[in-house]
């Protein structure tokens, strides 16, 4: 489960050419949602690596678990919610891979095609739609981490529940009088440490989560924004057809006169 340090994005030469070619066109736009995603990315790269270090102490964990049986139920516990994360992972790594490609494929459209091609090349990228998939994403692995929370405690209950069971057995062998099994006031025990990984795990994963509904809201309501204004060529393609409408007056009478 270990994984390279990638290179920032930021640091990417297609990124970085990408960059200097939409300030030097006057992109603003295309420049900023471009910005955005990269700076998402690596952050995000950042925030997973701490998610994925909390699953190695849970593994770490398992290996406390003395019984079996228990050992074997955690486990499938743990790489399901393991499983999810990993998806998560993965996603990112995609939209990571596929914006690096797309800002080589935008810089040769521009060569080929110009400042319009460009601006097309981003657009098509879909940025807000990625991001969008993104918290998808994590919001189903919020939901499944929970759920292992939830199993996790289940389990450590009937663990505290046989526990008493088996020690008023051994009462009744000795011929003295059983005990009532309570229910357990508080999380003790490693079942109980690791649920309480996975909670801080589904933590990290939310506000992860938040982070990308955040970026996505903004970049929506700046695109909107942004394609409302009128370009000055439209403007100046309105004044002119003003112009045109503006009636004629007619020739003051003296000038008639004199003519």
């Amino acid at each position: 489960m270990e994984t390279a340090r990638q290179t920032a994005l930021m640091e990417q030469p297609e990124i970085v050419e990408l960059f200097r070619v939409l300030e030097g066109n006057g992109l603003t736009k295309e420049q900023k949602e471009v910005e955005s995603l990269v700076k998402y990315l690596d952050g995000m790269e950042v925030q997973f690596g701490q998610v994925l270090e909390e699953l190695r102490d849970v593994k770490e964990q398992l290996s406390q678990i003395q019984d079996g049986g228990v050992k074997a139920s955690v486990l499938r516990i743990a790489e399901q919610a393991q499983g999810k994360v990993q998806e998560v992972g993965g996603q990112l790594n995609t939209v990571r891979k596929n914006l690096i490609q797309s800002a080589g494929n935008a810089l040769q459209t521009y060569k080929e095609k110009g400042k319009d091609a460009l601006r097309k090349a981003v657009s098509s990228m879909k940025i807000p739609s990625a991001l969008a998939r993104i918290q998808e994403g994590i919001h189903g692995a919020v939901e499944n981490m929970n759920r292992q929370a939830d199993r996790m405690k289940v389990l450590n209950g009937e663990l505290h529940a046989a526990g008493g069971h088996l020690k008023n057995a051994g009462r009744i062998f000795r011929g003295k009088e059983q005990k009532k099994v309570e229910p357990q006031a508080t999380d003790k025990g490693i079942t109980a440490k690791i649920r309480k990984s996975f909670l801080t795990i589904s933590g990290r994963l939310s506000s992860m989560e938040q982070t990308t509904e955040n970026l996505r809201r903004r970049l929506e309501q700046f695109v909107q924004k942004e394609e409302k204004k009128p370009s000055v060529k439209v403007e100046l393609k309105k004044l002119k057809e003003e112009k045109k409408m503006v009636p004629q007056l007619p020739v003051p009478v003296k000038q008639q006169a004199r003519e």
